[in-house]
């Protein structure tokens, strides 16, 4: 409940840029002995030229949409990237399978999404 205060609520006409599958990521093997890695450690370098950057995230050509995407959790995911048609905004939306099959780009939908109230960012989105 904490959430929804310090959000807004807008919805608005969208057009659909992009859609994605990404398998669901394999189950992590817990072991007795494992201690929890508070500090995940950071490498920061040049990305070499066999590899691409979605979403923030680094990786291999071969790997985007499967288990081992850096993306990747314990369920399926059906993205949908569309750019508001009032604000110009892209966002990324989450669907289930049957809506993301329905779709192609270049699509007209209506999208429901939250924004921080402070900071603009969107906290999650939803096609209606």
């Amino acid at each position: 409940m904490v959430l929804m205060i310090g959000c807004e609520k807008k919805s608005g006409e969208a057009l659909v840029l992009s859609k994605e599958h990404i398998d669901a990521a394999p189950p992590i093997k817990e072991t007795p002995s494992a201690q929890p890695d508070t500090s995940p450690q950071v490498e920061i370098r040049e990305m070499a030229d066999d590899e691409i950057a979605v979403d923030g995230r680094v990786m291999k050509p071969e790997v985007r949409g499967t288990s081992r995407d850096p993306r990747a959790i314990n369920r399926e995911q059906w993205l949908v990237k569309v750019r508001m048609l009032d604000t110009g905004r892209t966002i990324q939306a989450q669907a289930d399978q049957a809506q993301w099959e329905k779709l192609r780009e270049n699509d007209r939908i209506k999208v429901k999404y939250r924004t921080g109230k402070y900071t603009g960012t969107v906290w999650s989105a939803e096609i209606e």
